[in-house]
């Protein structure tokens, strides 16, 4: 048969389909599998669909006098509505969250947004590109706001009313909208109040959480007489509950707020969404708010801004830069770590009797954590090593282009550049001796970006030892290669990433083991009264029914056979 409307690519051939030997044993239409039986497919595509799904009349999108659709079962032609909003839909679309242009209006089976993750879009606008598949539901066609996040190298799309699975975990505070919500009612309540915006990348795989994402910086407050300005996290010691002064209910102190150092005077992100998407929409009377997404705050934005990309190229031109020795000493073999395994797996197996605290049994192995000797979690970090050697394990840094840094000493995707700029003018020049080439200088130099992003980005309550484990090996694997001085970041790796990882063990350890031994507790007290009404209950003289009971106690230790005979 001709090319059909769900499958316009490739012509269809009728054959003989057995449902053992195809790569989808479901029809494209229905979604119902194949017997033994005659179908369409499409020789080029995994496209299989009933003799009867094909026949089944489709409507055909016209443009005439408006965007018509012709239904074979009706003898009028329809007009296409958008039933939200009263206006018809064309047939091609131009779309700010799709670099290719157009995108065709087309009627297929059950897909999913690619924008605001709906999965039951029958009607769809869809990427005509080779290769492309990406899809725009009708209800998308009307959102067009995109920002900078100056710590992505795309623009993101704001996606309002996102229908996005709460497991997706955000980039910038590396955890989902689940693992957001805490035990306590205020965390659940600033979660559910923006959990239904998201900033989207359309080119690749990113997302924020809209609490983390790209704010403006600066807000006013009708209720206030000062800007107030964004900060990622407000926990003052001296305060044990924490509250918005604008709504006057609970705030969570490791979420973002809106505050005023001067007047102490501090609101839930949620509170001001009114003058939050005025500016990001462009809506407020400058049109060039900074935006600012979870943890930029603490680079140094400054050369970022005025760095010019270095002739176009990325760090995946400067890896192919790399002589054979020098790729091989970065992605084999850091350093000689022959003796390193025999030592690892000691240490590991007498730690991983800790792995597990959470039941009652193991109260006595929690005593021993408090006992035990602090050198023998250090020594699992030591000799961990990893098999794949170091590598650039976002692939999105191996398609930026670079910037230098330091006068051209270093080259690193653009992204990176006020991470490395911050770290040197703190600690210092990582390579005094410049006994590295420029390539591997960079190859290095972003890789220790990329370590010292994820540890900032983490926090310190969800530091896990494969973490540790991780970074400790980059670090180390860094600084043999190249000589820089990472001491202070390893300091803070060993001395008190470590110790919190033990100390929110002990927490999280303690607070499960209170809660079931308070279960056990309380069982045991209804036991308890159980047992003390139960003589009365058996004492009772009315009791007909007792009486009778306990006369059959004469017949203890006989047979029914006893009883009859």
């Amino acid at each position: 048969m001709n090319n059909h409307t769900l499958h316009d690519q490739h012509p269809l051939t009728l054959r003989k389909i057995h449902n053992n030997n195809i790569s989808s044993s479901c029809c494209f239409y229905c979604d119902k599998p194949f017997g033994d039986e005659y179908a369409y497919s499409c020789q080029e595509c995994a496209f299989y669909m009933h003799i009867k799904c094909a026949s089944i009349p489709l409507p055909t999108l016209t443009s005439h006098d408006g965007d018509i659709v012709r239904f074979s079962c009706h003898q009028h032609p329809m007009a296409i509505v958008h039933q939200h909003h009263d206006k018809e839909l064309p047939q091609t679309i131009n779309h700010p969250f799709h670099s290719h242009q157009p995108l065709k209006l087309q009627i297929n089976k059950l897909q999913t947004c690619d924008v605001c993750c709906k999965k039951d879009c029958k009607l769809s606008f869809i990427c005509c590109e080779s290769g492309c598949n990406f899809k725009l539901c009708t209800k998308c066609t009307n959102l067009h706001t995109t920002v900078k996040c100056r710590s992505h190298d795309h623009l993101l799309a704001l996606v309002e009313n996102a229908c996005c699975d709460r497991n997706i975990q955000c980039d910038a505070c590396l955890r989902s909208y689940k693992g957001l919500q805490g035990p306590s009612n205020r965390a659940n309540s600033e979660v559910q109040r923006t959990q239904s915006l998201l900033f989207r990348c359309m080119e690749c795989t990113y997302n924020l959480h809209f609490i983390c994402g790209p704010l403006p910086f600066m807000v006013k407050d009708d209720y206030h007489i000062h800007k107030l300005t964004l900060v990622d996290s407000l926990n003052e010691e001296e305060f044990d509950e924490y509250y918005c002064d604008s709504c006057e209910e609970e705030r969570n102190p490791q979420f973002r707020v809106y505050t005023c150092t001067d007047c102490k005077y501090t609101t839930h992100v949620h509170c001001m969404m009114t003058e939050i998407m005025k500016a990001i929409k462009g809506e407020t009377n400058t049109n060039n708010e900074l935006l600012v997404a979870l943890g930029e705050s603490r680079w140094d934005w400054t050369n970022y801004e005025k760095a010019e990309h270095h002739q176009h190229q990325t760090l995946q031109d400067i890896i192919n830069t790399l002589i054979p020795e020098e790729k091989q000493r970065i992605l084999i073999q850091p350093f000689d770590f022959t003796n390193y395994k025999a030592r690892y797996n000691y240490y590991r197996n007498l730690n991983s009797q800790f792995d597990e605290l959470g039941s009652l049994e193991n109260f006595n192995k929690f005593k021993e954590l408090l006992q035990s000797d602090y050198d023998q979690f250090l020594n699992e970090l030591f000799y961990y090593t990893s098999e794949e050697g170091l590598k650039v394990e976002d692939e999105k840094y191996l398609r930026q282009e670079v910037v230098e840094v330091v006068e051209g000493k270093y080259m690193v995707p653009n992204t990176l550049a006020p991470i490395l700029t911050t770290f040197i003018r703190k600690y210092g020049d990582l390579d005094r001796q410049s006994r590295l080439t420029i390539g591997m200088r960079s190859v290095i130099s972003t890789l220790l970006c990329t370590v010292i992003d994820k540890m900032c980005r983490t926090k310190l309550e969800d530091i896990t030892m494969d973490h540790l484990k991780q970074w400790h090996f980059y670090l180390d694997g860094i600084e043999n290669i190249s000589g820089f001085n990472l001491y202070p970041i390893q300091e803070v790796l060993y001395d008190e990433f470590l110790d919190a990882h033990l100390g929110y063990k002990v927490i999280r350890w303690e607070k499960e083991v209170i809660e079931k031994l308070d279960a056990k507790i309380a069982e045991l007290k209804k036991c308890e009264k159980m047992r003390e009404e139960l003589p009365s209950i058996l004492s009772h003289k009315s009791s007909t029914t007792l009486r009778r009971l306990r006369a059959t106690s004469k017949w203890k230790n006989k047979t029914l056979g006893d009883r009859f005979f």
